[in-house]
């Protein structure tokens, strides 16, 4: 997994235990991530599978 942004560390973490562990988009989605941080786009880009996520309440904006 490579990630290149100044908040790399932020985000790496949560790809790497994704890799790690083989965790489906499911998984993913049903995570505990701490909000508001970088690390809830995880979350974020994994729901974006099964829904519009600009719809969410937390997106609308």
């Amino acid at each position: 997994m490579h990630i290149v942004s100044p908040h790399a560390a932020d985000l790496i973490h949560e790809g790497v235990l994704a890799v790690k562990f083989k965790m489906t988009i499911d998984d993913i989605i049903d995570t505990v991530h701490v909000f508001p941080t970088l690390s809830e786009s995880m979350k974020l880009a994994a729901q974006s599978f099964y829904m519009d996520v600009g719809s969410l309440s937390c997106c609308i904006g």
